[in-house]
């Protein structure tokens, strides 16, 4: 059976492509499979699609491909049927361009079943679909979160199609509610409207150790996320766990006004925006705690994915999803959403409270959250798929009507059993003769064939947390043609004749053959030996590896056996800058693969490095070819639990891998004899306060009279500064230090460009060895982009202060123009309309103040 899915955008990164690519790849294990994208914006995908995926799309809008789409005139014309968002013209979502290719997709399509994922494709699929073919829509939101634009025409298109599935069986029944007038009861003739979660995989990820003092949390930075709760709710946890950390993957339009609350908080040290990341089960399994603030999930499939790392979540107890998922104090917490925003907030961090304060609970609850995910697999959610079809099919036969392709099928399976039931009369009298048995209808016909459903079973699964009955298939019986969700058996060949007749030209080559033979494959077996010697080996295929950070910090990498040379190879480990020895690891053979996959050890002690980026390649033996390795997972939750890297000279060497911008796999290494790691920057009044812990020749220069902190200029046109510093001994030694923000800007040589790198120097002699702050442990090879610190305003001037950290992860101290924001000029005042007493603030037309604006 063929399905195909349509999607707005195949291409991006959100919960509804997530969950395509997760019911797609468990359904192509029985049927043929097609993902059709609207739109191609970029040239891959940034989930991975199942191979045995056919993905397609029907507007080109790559301006450097040939066929791109995005000049001609229908694409700047407005969809003609609705559109979903007030900037869907300007941004190509909603064009009528892309009415005529869908209206062109479905006309033609030979899929057996096609399954549309947001409203915009349901109201296509009802307008141009055809009853050639089963229209099953999908709701991956809920019908109170829709505008009533969207959700009027949803409500008009869905009695249209053959089936309407909601991913949360509230939503289900206010669908219901809302099309046939009853929450419980389909309307004879509608839509079947049902639930069937989304789909969400166990992952090839370590779970996590619950010990890393991090919250996490992932999606699109949209405002029903609520992130603002959720920062809000931490600043209140930092207070009494201060080591405890919390980081945001994902990106939206909210980013700029998060980062604005992260720092009018305080919590720029604490609170970290991550970007978006995939796959995202990576750092799921870096948290002890996952977060979810929404005021409404139409399902949660951040929650499952935190599930399957098993990571306990806290999450509002909001509409819909989390309350069908969490089992609350069992396997996560449901914080209340309070009569105001105040008690919301103190709710959730109550709950993050609950948790943090209690591990043996937090634990208890990530075993118990391994369990409940395992419910929402995907090979579970594609068998309700199936049962959903299958109920469809005997629904449309049950009226006499089935798809025409389906319906063609069946006849032509039918067909197929009575000839082969005469063959099979016909054979008998030979039987005894040939002593072969008569085939039977089920195993002939090339068709696919439809099997009767005794029984109609509900398609609708229990709630979460109860085992729905397995869908099982039946051995086919001789007279019974096959389930119309298993592949159609392959047909037999037709037997060979008894007695064949040898070609005339056969006698004469056997001739041939037996007397040139002996001269000529000497000759032969000779030229392929010279030629395989002289000509160039095998195209290399791109390696693909997993990553994983082991106990001791060295790097385990699994490379997919399929995608390795033949001949003997070598892991190449090579500094960027040629700053150190390459490394050479040999590749176990091909032959000893475990599940497809080799593994190579990349030791700490064996293989040091030097302070570099250092990249990987597959190396072929036989005539020194090599590839880069593409990374398709980096693991290194381990790193932000295990103690800081020192050898027995004293010497930090952290190492963390990582995927590159452009998906390979590299090494950000250091190597120092000396550091002093930043655990804090602390942005007061006046001025900065510095903490960090001194390993190496740092623990040693701190205690040498004399020593201080240098300010290094970059430039020699402004001067370099001391400041003093005070030290607190212990097992890790720990050093801090103020910087007064008079203090750089009074040595600014006017043009405010001064960069200062920060030092600790022991001692007062010139040459004294001196060590870089920086952060260089825990998990992350770059902090420039996600440890920000905002910047200062010098009094009511223009200069500006700002600490950051390098691209090397260095503590960077630097003046920058700062300009003054232009105070909002009032709006001028309309004039008031004859006869009327003046304009309310609440009317629509009525322009907003600045302070209303805030």
């Amino acid at each position: 059976m063929k399905i195909s899915f349509l999607l707005d955008n195949a291409y991006g990164i959100g919960g509804t492509i997530r969950s395509t690519v997760n019911l797609s790849r468990a359904l192509a294990d029985r049927h043929s499979v097609e993902v059709v994208s609207l739109r191609r914006t970029v040239r891959e995908t940034a989930l991975s699609f199942d191979p045995r995926v056919t993905m397609t799309h029907l507007l080109e809008l790559r301006r450097t491909e040939r066929g791109y789409e995005g000049d001609d005139p229908r694409f700047r014309e407005p969809s003609h049927r609705f559109t979903e968002g007030a900037d869907h013209l300007e941004r190509g979502v909603a064009t009528h361009l892309g009415d005529v290719r869908v209206e062109e997709f479905l006309r033609n399509t030979d899929a057996d079943v096609v399954i549309a994922t947001r409203p915009k494709i349901n109201d296509y699929l009802a307008a141009y679909g055809s009853d050639r073919y089963l229209r099953i829509g999908q709701e991956h939101l809920t019908h109170a979160m829709h505008s009533e634009h969207v959700r009027s025409h949803q409500d008009a298109a869905i009695p249209l199609l053959d089936a309407f599935v909601t991913v949360s069986y509230a939503d289900a029944a206010n669908y219901r509610a809302a099309i046939t007038g009853s929450g419980t009861e389909t309307a004879e003739g509608d839509a079947l409207i049902t639930c069937i979660p989304n789909a969400v995989p166990a992952v090839d990820v370590e779970p996590s150790d619950g010990e890393s003092k991090l919250i996490v949390a992932a999606g699109r930075l949209i405002k029903v996320k609520r992130y603002d709760r959720l920062l809000k709710a931490f600043a209140l946890v930092a207070e009494k766990h201060p080591d405890w950390r919390l980081r945001l993957y994902g990106r939206g339009r909210q980013q700029a006004a998060l980062r604005a609350r992260i720092d009018s908080l305080g919590l720029y040290d604490r609170a970290f925006l991550m970007g978006p990341h995939a796959p995202i089960e990576a750092e799921w399994a870096k948290g002890a705690i996952a977060a979810v603030s929404s005021d409404a999930e139409s399902f949660g499939m951040t929650l499952v994915e935190a599930m399957h790392c098993g990571v306990p979540v806290v999450s509002t107890d909001c509409p819909y999803g989390p309350g069908e998922i969490i089992d609350n104090g069992q396997d996560g917490l449901l914080a209340p959403l309070g009569p105001t925003e105040k008690d919301s907030v103190r709710a959730f961090a109550d709950a993050l409270l609950q948790l943090i304060e209690n591990p043996e609970l937090r634990y208890r609850m990530s075993q118990a959250a391994l369990e409940k995910a395992a419910r929402y697999s995907p090979e579970r959610i594609a068998g309700e798929y199936e049962q959903l079809i299958e109920k469809l099919l005997e629904q449309r036969r049950s009226r006499g009507a089935q798809p025409e392709r389906i319906r063609a099928g069946t006849e032509h399976a039918h067909r197929s059993g009575a000839a082969a039931g005469a063959a099979a009369g016909a054979a008998a009298a030979t039987a005894a003769e040939t002593e072969a048995p008569a085939p039977t209808p089920a195993s002939t016909g090339s068709g696919p064939a439809i099997a009767p459903v005794a029984e109609e079973t509900p398609v609708q699964g229990p709630p979460p947390g109860t085992a729905p009955a397995p869908v099982t298939a039946s051995a086919p019986a001789a007279s019974a043609p096959s389930s119309p969700l298993s592949p159609a058996p392959a047909a037999k060949k037709s037997p060979s004749p008894v007695h064949p007749t040898a070609p005339p030209s056969r006698p004469f080559r056997r001739f041939a053959l037996r007397v040139a033979g002996p001269v000529l494959r000497p000759a032969v077996r000779a030229w392929r030996r010279r030629r395989d010697a002289n000509r160039p080996a095998a195209k290399l295929r791109r390696p693909i590896a997993r990553t994983r950070v082991a106990t001791d910090g060295s790097l385990v990498i699994r490379l997919l056996a399929k995608r390795l040379p033949k001949t003997p190879s070598v892991l190449l480990v090579r500094s960027r800058r040629d700053s150190g020895t390459p490394h050479r690891i040999p590749i176990p053979p091909r032959a000893e693969a475990v599940d497809g996959w080799v593994e190579v050890r990349l030791e700490r002690i064996a293989h040091p490095l030097t302070e570099d980026r250092w990249d990987t390649y597959v190396e072929r033996l036989v005539d020194g070819k090599r590839k880069r390795i593409q990374s398709e997972l980096v693991e290194t939750a381990r790193l932000l639990s295990m103690p800081a890297p020192v050898d027995s000279d004293g010497v930090l060497t952290p190492r963390v891998p990582y995927t590159t911008l452009d998906g390979y796999l590299a090494v950000r290494a250091w190597h120092r004899r000396g550091h002093a790691e930043v655990t804090s920057v602390e942005l007061g009044e006046d001025a900065c306060t510095v903490r960090a812990e001194l390993y190496g020749l740092a623990a040693q220069a701190a205690d040498e009279d004399g020593s201080c902190i240098v300010a290094v200029s970059r430039a020699k046109t402004e001067p370099d500064f001391e400041l003093p510093f005070q030290l607190t001994p212990g097992l890790v030694p720990s050093a801090s230090f103020e910087l007064p923000y008079e203090l750089p800007a009074a040595l600014d040589s006017g043009e405010l460009k001064g960069v200062w790198d920060l030092w600790l120097r022991a001692g007062t002699e010139d040459g004294a060895p001196r060590v870089r702050f920086g952060r260089l442990l825990g998990d992350l090879s770059d902090r420039k982009k996600t440890d920000l610190v905002p910047r200062v305003r010098l009094g009511e001037t223009e200069t500006g202060i700002w600490f950051y950290f390098s691209l090397v992860n260095d503590l960077v101290v630097a003046l920058q123009p700062l300009p003054l924001e232009k105070p909002l000029e009032p709006a001028p005042k309309r004039a008031a309309a004859p006869g009327s007493k003046g304009q309310s603030e609440s009317s629509p037309n009525a322009s907003p103040s600045p302070s209303a604006s805030s």
